[in-house]
């Protein structure tokens, strides 16, 4: 995120606006490429985590070589089908100046013709995340996305074109699947038998990545259809009232996708057995998710007019405020639907988050369509926030269904009493917000109540396996931040 704050700039006065406008396409293009994978690299994930016993590790070999191969055919066939479409999109569904034209269809087919690696990178990353070596994945993913910033601003004094830019982003991704496969050789040494096709691993990857792909199609879609839906029925203009203030309260989800994908494959790996461990760190994501997503909320809920007004100015807090607090009540609740999400499809049920998005997308069209001639913006951040709340109650039921949840922990124990401290904090800053204090006193009330809520959650929810466990982390900091050798490889094997 810095490097690319501090070289947008240059790249974007290099380029010129529809030079970084055709950028900005090519990389929505690129994050659209998982719709061809069929739900395969999360099929990938879930099934070698599955295998990582010693009874069963000899079959992870055929189900990562049958998954790479079924990609590499589908990003052929998915990268002939775009490439298709390249002439007619770029001339009648893109307004690209006629001087650019040219390397808009450059852009694109490039894109289109690495379509096999990029959906083989996302494969062989995914056999690390199963393995949990989240550490060897940013060893290769963040140099990655350092190293094309650097090299288009860097290429930017030589006038250099789109094509050019988009053609060392593939490369880069090129060199990445490289990395990745090289690290997956370590840590399963097995995979280096000579790649081969099973039938029989098929028929599971395809049937559960034919899931996963419904909620990849529908998720995007859900997303983003309250925006569509404001720029046609009131204006332009009020989209950026309801999309800054999105965007800012949106970054806190950073937290919640950090945890989830190290849940799934955990989930996946003990979900045969009698759920207990998928329980127990269920319990514990919901109750430090709770310390870390309730002072950011409460501060964007009860502070957002004051937050506004000083960053955008006062016409952003008469016209945003509401929908700054409903967007942050929503990342809230949508932050706790990440661990249900991951436990439904990490046991076997993707089925159930498909149907789910099936049914809920319709409605939620129904009802932003009705609220937004009510309410305006306000009425389509609400719309939003109702079919969140929907989607994680339903999410919860599917989960404790599948016993992924205990519901005595929602009612007594440390998630109880982190839940306790949560809801005393909110009410504590609703409080402070009723004061109307000094904008410099409020910032003095609201340090106290923090370190308040802080104490109380160590205290009374953080027990004697948690302090063991943040005692071996800090620990770890330490000696990372200290004199430190280079960091082992796990390298699993078949015992004899």
């Amino acid at each position: 995120m810095l490097v690319g704050v501090l070289t947008v700039p240059t790249i974007v006065k290099g380029l010129g606006t529809s030079g970084y406008g055709i950028l900005s396409i090519a990389f929505m293009v690129l994050g659209y490429f998982t719709i061809f994978d069929l739900g395969l690299s999360r099929a990938t994930v879930k099934f070698v985590a599955e295998h990582l016993s010693s009874d069963k590790l000899h079959k992870i070999p055929e189900l990562v070589w049958t998954s790479l191969l079924l990609l590499v055919a589908l990003g052929c066939a998915g990268g002939a089908l775009a490439a298709a479409f390249v002439p007619l999109g770029v001339a009648h569904l893109l307004k690209v100046p006629p001087s650019l034209l040219g390397q808009a269809r450059a852009s694109l087919f490039i894109l289109c013709a690495s379509m096999p690696v990029m959906l083989a990178t996302d494969a062989l990353r995914g056999v690390l995340e199963a393995t949990q070596r989240f550490d060897l994945i940013n060893y290769v993913k963040v140099p990655a996305s350092v190293c094309f910033y650097l090299a288009a601003a860097v290429a930017i004094p030589f006038h250099v074109t789109v094509p050019t830019i988009v053609l060392v982003l593939v490369l880069i991704r090129m060199a990445s699947a490289c990395a990745y496969l090289q690290l997956c050789l370590h840590v399963i040494p097995s995979l280096r038998c000579r790649p081969k096709f099973s039938r029989s691993a098929v028929r599971p990857l395809t049937c559960f990545g034919g899931w996963i792909m419904v909620s990849n199609i529908t998720g995007p879609i859900g997303g983003n259809m309250e925006r569509f839906l404001v720029a046609s029925m009131l204006s332009v203009g009020m989209l950026t009232y309801y999309s800054v203030p999105f965007d800012l309260v949106g970054k806190i989800a950073i937290f919640p996708a950090s945890i989830a994908p190290a849940l799934f494959p955990y989930f996946s790996y003990h979900g045969g057995g009698e759920g207990q461990e998928v329980r127990d760190v269920t319990s514990r994501a919901i109750k430090y998710l709770l310390l870390l997503m309730t002072p950011l909320t409460a501060v964007f809920i009860f502070g957002a007019k004051d937050i506004l007004r000083l960053w955008l100015g006062p016409q952003f807090a008469t016209n945003s405020t509401i929908v700054m607090q409903l967007v942050a009540m929503l990342f809230f609740v949508n932050a706790f639907a990440y661990i249900p999400y991951s436990s439904v499809q990490a046991l076997g049920r993707p089925d159930l988050k498909a149907l789910l998005d099936l049914i809920a997308i319709p409605l939620y069209l129904v009802c932003c369509w009705w609220l937004m001639h009510r309410m305006g913006i306000n009425g389509a951040a609400l719309a939003k926030l109702i079919v969140t709340i929907v989607d994680c109650v339903a999410l919860y039921l599917f989960a404790f269904r599948l016993r992924a949840l205990r519901l005595r922990d929602f009612a007594s124990g440390p998630l109880f009493r982190a839940l306790v401290a949560s809801a005393g904090f909110f009410l504590a800053v609703f409080y402070l917000s009723s004061l109307h204090a000094p904008l410099r006193v409020s910032i003095a009330l609201l340090a106290v109540a923090l370190a308040a809520y802080l104490t109380a959650f160590w205290l009374s929810a953080v027990d004697d396996d948690d302090r063991s466990t943040i005692q071996d982390l800090v620990r770890q900091a330490a000696a990372f931040l200290g004199v430190r050798g280079p960091s082992r490889v796990v390298v699993l094997e078949l015992d004899d």
